[in-house]
C-alpha cells in the first residue's frame, strides 16, 4: 500500500517482487534494484535496505497493514521479506529466489479472489436468511394478525419465540464458522 493523497492505495507486492527480480538480472545491485522498483512504485525511501537485507518500502507495508488488508499485502509481504533475508544471509541467487516468490505470492492472491468470489453468493444467502424471521413478523402484522402479542403473551408463544430465536442464533454461528473455515483453506 502507498499513500495518495491522503489514501493508501493498492500496490500488488508480486509485481513489486518480479519487477526486482528482472532489474537484478539486468545488472543492478540488490539495493539498486529495490530502490528503483519502489520509487516507481511511489515509495519515497525505496533504496533503503536493512542490515538483514529487508527494504524499507516491505517493512512499512507490513507494518501498515489493517485487519482486513489486501490479500497481497497479507499474503506477499513475509514470504518476500523472507527471500530477502535469505538470499542476504545464503548469498543465494537473489533474482531466481525472488522469481519464484512472485508466482507464489501471485497464486496465493489469486487464490483468494477466488475464494472470495465463491464465497460471497452463501454469504449474502445467509444474510437474507438471518432476516426472515423479522419479515415474517412483518408481514404477519400487514395481514391484520398480532404476532407480537401471540409470540410474548402467551405460554406456547414464549417457548416458540425461544426456541426460534436460538436456532437462529445457532444458523448464524454455524454459517459463521462455515464461512470463516472456507477463507482460512487455500
Amino acid at each position: 500500500m502507498k499513500k495518495r493523497k491522503g489514501r493508501l492505495r493498492h500496490v500488488d507486492v508480486g509485481m513489486l517482487v518480479a519487477e526486482t527480480a528482472t532489474r537484478m538480472r539486468a545488472g543492478a545491485s540488490t539495493e539498486k534494484a529495490w530502490g528503483q522498483t519502489c520509487a516507481r512504485a511511489g515509495f519515497e525511501d525505496g533504496d533503503a535496505v536493512d542490515d538483514v537485507g529487508v527494504p524499507a518500502a516491505l517493512r512499512r507495508m507490513w507494518a501498515s497493514r489493517g485487519r482486513k488488508s489486501a490479500d497481497d499485502v497479507r499474503l506477499g509481504v513475509p514470504p518476500a521479506v523472507a527471500v530477502c533475508r535469505l538470499t542476504r544471509a545464503t548469498g543465494a541467487p537473489a533474482a531466481d529466489v525472488l522469481d519464484a516468490c512472485a508466482a507464489g505470492i501471485t497464486d496465493a492472491a489469486e487464490s483468494a479472489a477466488a475464494r472470495r468470489a465463491a464465497l460471497a453468493g452463501p454469504k449474502a444467502s445467509a444474510r437474507m436468511l438471518a432476516w426472515l424471521p423479522l419479515l415474517g413478523l412483518f408481514l404477519g402484522s400487514l395481514m391484520g394478525t398480532d404476532t407480537l402479542d401471540f409470540l410474548l403473551s402467551s405460554g406456547l408463544g414464549r417457548t416458540l419465540s425461544a426456541l426460534g430465536l436460538a436456532f437462529e442464533a445457532l444458523g448464524i454461528f454455524w454459517v459463521r464458522r462455515l464461512v470463516r473455515r472456507a477463507e482460512g483453506e487455500g
